[in-house]
């Protein structure tokens, strides 16, 4: 008997690992675990940009309509979000950091009446200053190390910042100040982001006892903490990629792009089942990974606590 087919949409904001591995897992998932249907997945890159996204979906909205919607990062999740094209196809979200601040939900575990759903994958903001506090602690500091919040304009990243300072003050070992740079489209922008990063440390290495390395396309870029560390000599205390903790980040908390992915098909199984995405509340990931960079630590004289090793496991570098 011939399967049954799905005709599968996916939209990327750029191709970046995060979103490019994450959406590697989630096709190959869907396809494990929906053995006795055929999955077609046509895929497109809006190039890191959210206009290049509406344009794509205004060129969609005249073909056949597929049976699921797939956004992968924030900038493609807006516009397939704010489209009226395709409120009667069932949509999910992928690697979007913030979906309350986006519109999407009012709430985590709240509905979305525009038949879209998804997982964010980070962790709450508290939780991760709790983690560094955890480690800060440790080492008996007399005062707070004031750590540069650098990141993008991008919109997951300044939100992922402002969460962060509005909790600034809460914590005896840590002063947050925001180093920011415009966000700008493409490989070359991403190489323009960094050198401005770069520059900006530069002016304020005096000031700062290091740097926190937010979620968004700028974690994203080659060598990046490299590049800080030739001209700076600044670590990253905090980071929320596994890359960054292997290039020297003291620890970092992250979902891993194969569990978003996973989690992800999951999801589309039951979208795919049911023809509708409308009751699904959105949530966040339950799967996060811990890294922590031990040289890093020795060379900062900031001692990781040992339950903080054990929940590294494998993802201890040095």
């Amino acid at each position: 008997m011939a399967k049954e087919v799905y005709n599968v949409v996916i939209v990327e904001t750029l191709p970046v690992p995060i979103v490019t591995e994450s959406r590697i897992a989630f096709e190959k998932e869907l396809a494990r675990i929906m053995p006795n249907h055929d999955i077609n997945v046509t895929t497109y890159d809006a190039e890191g940009s959210e206009i290049r996204a509406r344009a794509i979906l205004a060129d969609l909205a005249k073909g056949p309509t597929p049976d699921l919607m797939v956004s992968v990062a924030t900038l493609a999740t807006r516009a397939l979000n704010a489209s009226n094209e395709f409120l009667e196809v069932p949509k999910l979200f992928m690697a979007v950091s913030s979906p309350v601040e986006e519109g999407i939900v009012p709430a985590i575990g709240a509905s979305s009446d525009r038949n879209i759903t998804g997982e964010s994958h980070v962790l709450d903001a508290k939780v991760k200053l709790d983690m560094l506090e955890g480690v800060l602690r440790a080492s008996d500091q007399n005062k707070p190390l004031t750590i540069g919040l650098i990141h993008s304009m991008y919109p997951s990243s300044s939100n992922l910042v402002n969460q962060l300072l509005a909790l600034n003050g809460n914590y005896k070992h840590i002063n947050l100040v925001a180093v920011s740079t415009p966000y700008l489209e493409g490989d070359e922008g991403l190489v323009a982001m960094t050198d401005n990063i770069v520059e900006k440390l530069q002016q304020s290495e005096d000031k700062l006892d290091g740097y926190w390395l937010s979620s968004g396309p700028l974690a994203e870029a080659n060598g990046l903490v490299a590049k800080v560390k030739e001209k700076t000599g600044l670590f990253p205390l905090f980071a929320e990629s596994i890359s960054s903790v292997k290039e020297g980040a003291l620890i970092g908390v992250v979902s891993e792009p194969v569990s978003i992915g996973k989690s992800a098909a999951r999801k589309a199984k039951l979208i795919l089942e049911n023809s509708s995405a409308k009751d699904m509340p959105v949530g966040k990931m339950d799967t996060y990974t811990v890294a922590v960079n031990v040289s890093t630590a020795i060379k900062l004289q900031l001692p990781i606590p040992s339950n903080y090793l054990k929940l590294a496991k494998k993802h201890v570098y040095q």
